[in-house]
């Protein structure tokens, strides 16, 4: 074949060659080596080469059509197109084939003489040339675009299996966290309940009627203890769910303290209380059942930790945009290492004997869950004042009315 007077191109194919590698039959590959049926791999592998061939055939017919209708200069954006739909479907390989095709179809049908593979001018022959330079570097960077974008959805799939793993973990974690809280925090009263049980039932008759009346009043206290314990980890729960129902009313800031200091000494607290209210503070938009387990855990927390002879303040006040509570004690405070963390579910400080205290841990998580479903806010201040004392502080908006 030439290319008129003075330039050829030459296109040969040999017809015995095998398109594809034959492997030699017999061959002992191991053990391991499985074949897989002709039946189901050849096809499927062959189908991105056919697709590939159907589109440079549909981009041929296309330019065939076009080329009747219209006189056009070059139609060669066709095939560029049937390029990168191999490419950004396909794959490289298939992108490949699809320029080849897209070359060898562009010369016999579009380029003069018609249905030959000769080239009569040198500038069809640079616009032949051109267009498969453009169309291997068009597969090139549309196949390794499609690579690239398949290892990205791939490193997606794979860190939301990585988040889900973890998150898993991490139910797990604290599922055997909250076991293992129930069961060492439950065993302590409820053996101080089975005791007194116990004497009351073998000893009742011959004990003095104080000793009598102190097992009772164990059995209570205890009894309170775990009730407190229990409703944490209900309202707990509800906080994790979401599923923590706000009731607003109007609520005498007044009235919640006084309620919150009397039950803190009925259940036989020893420090000293202090209420300070500013004079005219206005009523706070807010759920009275929630806000009182608010502070119920709150001065707890400083009977618990602050020691017995500590001073405890409850202080309210008016800002622009919400009411202040806060609840502080003149106690040793909370260490700098805890202080980030006091929000957190399971996290006790330890006491001045080493452990790490009563409760389940939950009590001041259970707080920030309540303060935040009322679109308020809460912050842990440690020191307040000499390098003592803690201070809880609550900001609840005004601006919500009650429903």
């Amino acid at each position: 074949m030439n290319f008129g007077p003075a330039y050829a191109l030459a296109v040969t194919t040999t017809a015995d060659a095998p398109l594809w590698p034959i492997r030699p039959p017999n061959v002992n590959r191991g053990p391991r080596a499985v074949a897989m049926p002709q039946s189901f791999s050849k096809p499927r592998a062959l189908r991105p080469f056919i697709w590939s061939t159907a589109a440079v055939a549909l981009a041929t017919i296309t330019g065939l059509v076009l080329t009747s209708l219209v006189r056009l200069p070059n139609v060669s954006m066709v095939f560029l197109l049937a390029v990168l739909f191999a490419a950004a479907r396909f794959g490289l390989w298939p992108a490949l084939l699809a320029s080849a095709l897209s070359f060898l179809a562009y010369n016999f049908f579009f380029i003069e003489p018609l249905h030959s593979f000769s080239v009569a001018e040198p500038h069809e022959l640079l616009a032949l040339f051109v267009l498969l330079a453009v169309a291997v570097l068009t597969s090139a960077i549309a196949g390794r675009a499609r690579d690239q974008a398949r290892t990205a959805s791939e490193r997606a799939r794979l860190a939301e299996e990585v988040n889900t793993v973890r998150a898993a973990a991490e139910a797990e974690r604290v599922r055997n966290t909250l076991l293992a809280s129930i069961s060492h925090d439950f065993r302590t009263p409820l053996a101080s309940i089975l005791g007194a049980a116990s004497s009351l039932i073998d000893y009742g008759a011959r004990l003095p009627e104080p000793a009598r009346r102190d097992l009772l009043a164990q059995v209570k206290d205890e009894a309170e203890h775990l009730d407190g314990m229990v409703r944490n980890l209900l309202a707990m729960t509800r906080v994790e769910a979401g599923g923590l129902e706000i009731n607003r009313d109007w609520i005498d800031i007044r009235e919640l303290f006084d309620r919150a200091v009397a039950l803190a000494k009925r259940r036989g607290a020893t420090q000293s209380f202090e209420v300070a209210v500013e004079p005219g503070l206005p009523f706070a938009p807010a759920d009275p059942i929630l806000l009182d387990q608010v502070l119920a855990n709150l001065i707890g927390n400083a009977t618990r930790y602050a020691g017995p002879t500590t001073r405890i303040v409850l202080r309210a006040s008016a800002s622009p945009d919400a009411i202040v509570l806060s609840v502080a004690d003149d106690g040793p405070g909370i260490a700098p290492e805890m202080l980030p963390h006091v929000f957190e579910k399971f996290v006790r400080a330890p006491r001045r004997g080493g452990d790490a205290g009563e409760g389940s841990g939950l009590g001041l998580a259970i707080v920030k869950g309540i303060v935040d479903a009322h679109h308020g806010s809460i912050a842990a201040i440690s020191p307040t004042a000499n390098g003592r004392g803690a201070r809880f502080e609550i900001r609840l908006p005004v601006a919500e009315e009650p429903r």
